[in-house]
């Protein structure tokens, strides 16, 4: 049994916004496909004309078709991505700030391995020493109150 497609009728704020998106020379590929496949499909052309027309699937033309079916100009949009859950909270991020803008105790100066073993041994969990790295990357000196630059493997502040 072949499939129906969803019809697609536009409203005119609609239309123009798809025309604009189609028209513009800074908006990103994927909107124009979008919105090009939206704008096909309500002059009434199959999935499988679009699709071959603008070099995309079936399946992508469907998906973009229904998707502005149902959630009209907001289907568009890319859904939300979780990504990588956070290692550390705020409140973590800003105590190994702390303990990296504190002076050692017993060396001279840290390095990013002191670092890292000390902030394992007051969170009790294990991380890379990339993710200290970016956290301390992140902190600039306003925010903060010291510097943390990197010299031959030291952190200097």
């Amino acid at each position: 049994m072949p499939r129906t497609a969803v019809q697609i009728i536009l409203t005119p704020a609609e239309r123009e916004q798809l025309e604009r998106n189609v028209k513009s020379q800074t908006v990103e590929r994927r909107l124009f496909l979008r919105s090009k496949i939206v704008l096909m499909s309500a002059e009434g052309k199959e999935c499988i004309q679009i699709a071959e027309l603008l070099g995309v699937s079936e399946k992508t033309c469907r998906k973009w078709r229904n998707r502005f079916a149902k959630e009209r100009m907001a289907g568009l949009s890319d859904l939300q991505r979780s990504g990588a859950p956070e290692i550390f909270t705020p409140e973590e991020r800003q105590e190994i700030i702390r303990i990296a803008c504190e002076p050692p105790e017993d060396i001279r100066r840290w390095t990013l391995a002191d670092i890292v073993e000390r902030v394992r041994e007051k969170f009790g969990r294990e991380f890379s020493v990339e993710t200290i790295r970016l956290i301390l990357r992140s902190a600039d000196a306003g925010s903060t109150g010291c510097v943390i630059k990197r010299h031959n493997n030291a952190i200097i502040k």
